[in-house]
């Protein structure tokens, strides 16, 4: 089954599967996450074992970004 595959077909497999598991690192990175650094180690992390990609992504998507800083008001509640 794999015995036919050559040296180009290899190497698109490995760019595509790298380009997947890169996935929580990138949606972290293009929505600029406070914890970036911390996203990408558990991505990396992640990669090997399957389940801690899941987290990554989760942490990419629910982590609060740099750009929406709520600020507080008097009564507790969030405002703009």
């Amino acid at each position: 089954m794999f015995s036919d595959i050559g040296p180009l077909e290899l190497t698109g497999v490995a760019l595509v599967a790298v380009l997947f598991l890169s996935v929580p690192s990138l949606v972290a990175y293009r929505r600029r996450v406070q914890r970036l650094r911390l996203v990408i180690v558990i991505n990396v992390i992640g990669a090997f074992t399957g389940l801690f990609w899941f987290v990554a992504l989760f942490m990419a998507i629910s982590m609060p970004t740099n750009d929406s800083d709520p600020v507080l008001v008097q009564d507790g509640r969030l405002g703009a």
